[in-house]
């Protein structure tokens, strides 16, 4: 058992990249058709994936999300459980072994503390396990103003657990076969640059200034119950960051950088793209001027600009993704990244450079003679 950490120290830090979130990751990307344009990886590559898995395996994933497709999301935590190193062979054997019920704690969010803040952990348990009346007090507790939530909630509690196990085994490894097995020649090599490149960062910054730089805008203040922060590199997430919550460990899922992504010299750096990208839009210049003056929840931000919750979000996804601004951990308070903000007339400048550097007559005299 690890020694428990000492009050008013950091939490241990670990980066990681493993098959088995990527797996998952990769059926959320393409079942998730109201965020579709969202994710970087793009439609050509979720026809392709579809194509691969045929109707039938899509079916049947559909029908093991509940209607929500962040169900696949929510087992992260199991994956987190599985042995090192988290590949896909032994994701599925600790799948088959684990208890049906523990499957459905995950899928219910029982790891997460606003879960059990609003639900005793104990009605919790009896609920998953069937109690009638521990089901009712947890659909009266947890959201329920939250329709969705509530309907998925009990679509979860009713469904059969061992049932449920077998049937997602099945078709997690059938996708594995056909979509992820491929995909994976080229995505874990981009991965594993990437958590390489931060694990390198990771020992020259402390914890406050490393954790916002490496997802690229995801603020983290230790806490009481957090003794172990997990990042997990995400290929296929790009843009979007998420955490999951498993016992005292914080796990927060962070886009790869752009440089772990492409070499490719004559292409427009993915920074300078997503940049263009953010500053293009009026709203968003607003909205970084609005953030200018403090930093905002993102219910503030909508109703500043009299938009709806998901538009707003959109909009700070892609702000968040330039590196203009910062959003807490679980918080959605955004604020504008002062110290960040880039130039964006030396990024573009420097792109155009490197496609036409100055020939050795236009070089000053002292680069001329290191050249030689």
């Amino acid at each position: 058992m690890a020694p428990a950490r000492r009050p008013g120290a950091p939490p241990s830090l670990t980066i990681e990249a493993a098959a088995a979130y990527e797996l998952l990751h990769s059926i959320v990307v393409v079942l998730d058709t109201e965020d579709a344009e969202t994710y970087e990886i793009g439609p050509a590559w979720v026809a392709e994936a579809r194509t691969r898995a045929g109707d039938e395996l899509i079916d049947q994933l559909s029908a093991l999300t509940f209607g929500e497709v962040d169900t696949f999301r929510h087992l992260v935590g199991l994956a987190y459980g599985a042995p090192a190193p988290r590949d896909v062979p032994s994701f599925l054997a600790h799948l088959r072994d684990a208890d049906p019920d523990e499957i459905k704690l995950h899928l219910v969010q029982f790891y997460a503390r606003d879960t059990r803040r609003m639900t005793p952990p104990a009605t919790i348990r009896a609920a998953v396990a069937g109690d009638p009346d521990a089901v009712t007090e947890f659909l009266r507790t947890s959201h329920p103003e939250h329709e969705p939530w509530t309907s998925y909630l009990r679509s979860v509690l009713e469904t059969d657990a061992a049932a449920y196990r077998d049937q997602l085994v099945d078709a997690l490894e059938t996708w594995a076969e056909r979509v992820w097995k491929p995909e994976s020649l080229t995505i874990m090599p981009i991965l594993e640059r990437d958590t390489a490149s931060k694990r390198d960062l990771q020992r020259d910054l402390p914890l406050d200034q490393f954790v916002p730089l490496a997802t690229n805008g995801v603020e983290f203040a230790p806490r009481p119950g957090v003794d172990r922060l997990v990042l997990i590199a995400s290929f296929l997430q790009r843009p979007l960051v998420g955490h999951v919550e498993v016992g005292d460990a914080l796990l927060i899922i962070y886009p790869v950088a752009d440089e772990s992504v492409t070499a490719e010299t004559d292409t427009p750096p993915l920074r300078l793209v997503r940049l263009s990208k953010a500053l293009g839009d009026e709203k968003r210049l607003r909205i970084l001027r609005s953030l200018a003056d403090g930093e905002k929840t993102l219910m503030e931000l909508a109703d500043a600009f009299g938009v709806a919750k998901t538009t707003m979000h959109h909009h700070m996804i892609i702000l968040r993704a330039a590196g203009l601004v910062s959003v807490g951990v679980g918080a959605k308070r955004y604020r504008l990244r002062q110290e960040t903000v880039p130039d964006v007339g030396a990024l573009l400048s420097g792109y155009l450079g490197a496609a036409n550097p100055p020939s050795a007559a236009s070089r000053p005299p002292a680069t001329r003679r290191a050249a030689g």
